[in-house]
């Protein structure tokens, strides 16, 4: 059991100004034996009756705050002598001035109501759906199915009656996998009463564009190279981005600026975003037309090109008939600029 007025909150009465109260004033109080509360924080009129003539004493007295409810599960016991130290601090009355009836104490319980698991699960299940689907999206992913299956279902748990209200932690961070956890907080008010673990089986499929033959790295991916398989991409290590590869059509795919593989694709494996890069502007043991200018003139020749680049990188290139080696700026497709 807990005492609601601890030795420290009787200190601070002690030393509280005593109300100026008519000297004619009263106040009955017959404490309860036994009382539940349904709300977080106690009041003296929860556990007693008051009487009084006097209506602006008897209000005051019957909002005197006396301290959280106990918790789910413990009781709380108020005895008369205490609680008549508190009272004269916060309405100014003298001991003769109150008129103590009933027990001399009382017992303080929290009215509780049962959450079941079933719900505490469905909330969970609910948000993880959302955060899913969320995840997803940022991937550029169409989830064509969501399975969410709890791996049990969590125990009831019992929370005080006024204010309960249930909170899924942010799942922000959490990783899709076949198996994730999902917490629950229960609270009562203000109050955190608990956290409650939830675990699912995941399973969320989506049509994904895979490989229908070996494609060797710097290959360009082609959309008859491809085709639309249904896969669990819960399972998989690593969601695949496939932001500019699922809606690529063949149109696409014959440009000659379509992406090429970074590495080497066996047939059934999927073509993700992180597996192409755009294709380079020039492309090693290709010809490429390389400008040198001098003043007012511009002169071209033509180049071998010796490694791969973008716009903007520097290559090395060798001229036409020559055995000696250039460094040139990419400007463009199939084109180089001389450095000075």
């Amino acid at each position: 059991m807990q005492a609601l007025l601890p030795v420290a909150a009787l200190a601070v009465v002690c030393c509280a100004p005593a109300l100026a109260v008519p000297a004619q004033a009263w106040l009955r109080v017959e404490l309860r034996p036994q009382v539940t509360v349904q709300h977080s924080s106690v009041r003296l009129a929860d556990i007693a009756l008051l009487t009084s003539s006097d209506l602006g004493l008897l209000r005051r007295a019957l909002a005197i705050p006396l301290g959280q409810a106990p918790r789910p599960g413990e009781s709380a016991v108020l005895e008369s002598e205490r609680l008549g130290y508190w009272l004269r601090s916060r309405t100014g009355l003298r001991q003769d001035q109150i008129d103590w009836q009933g027990p001399g104490q009382t017992a303080i319980v929290t009215a509780m109501q049962e959450i079941p698991g079933e719900q505490v699960a469905a909330q969970a299940k609910t948000a993880l759906a959302q955060h899913l689907q969320s995840m997803a999206r940022q991937k550029g992913l169409d989830l064509s199915r969501l399975d969410i299956d709890p791996v049990a279902l969590p125990m009831s748990v019992e929370v005080p009656a006024q204010g309960r209200r249930l909170q899924v932690r942010p799942l922000n961070a959490t990783r899709m996998s076949p198996r994730m956890l999902v917490w629950v907080d229960v609270f009562s008010g203000d109050r955190h009463v608990r956290a409650i673990p939830v675990r699912f089986e995941v399973a969320a499929f989506a049509r994904l564009p895979v490989a229908s033959h070996a494609m060797p790295a710097g290959a360009p991916v082609q959309a008859d190279g491809m085709e639309l398989r249904e896969m669990d991409v819960a399972a998989m290590s690593a969601v695949p981005a496939l932001s500019g590869v699922a809606g690529m059509d063949a149109s696409a795919a014959a440009d000659a600026d379509a992406p090429v593989l970074r590495r080497a694709l066996q047939a059934g494996e999927v073509v993700s975003a992180d597996r192409l890069q755009a294709k380079p502007a020039v492309v090693r043991g290709e010809w490429a037309s390389l400008v040198t200018r001098q003043g007012p003139l511009s002169l071209e020749s033509r180049v071998e090109v010796l490694q791969d680049g973008q716009p903007g990188q520097i290559v090395r290139a060798r001229p036409a008939n020559a055995t000696g080696v250039l460094s040139a700026r990419v400007v463009g497709r199939g084109q180089l600029e001389l450095q000075p």
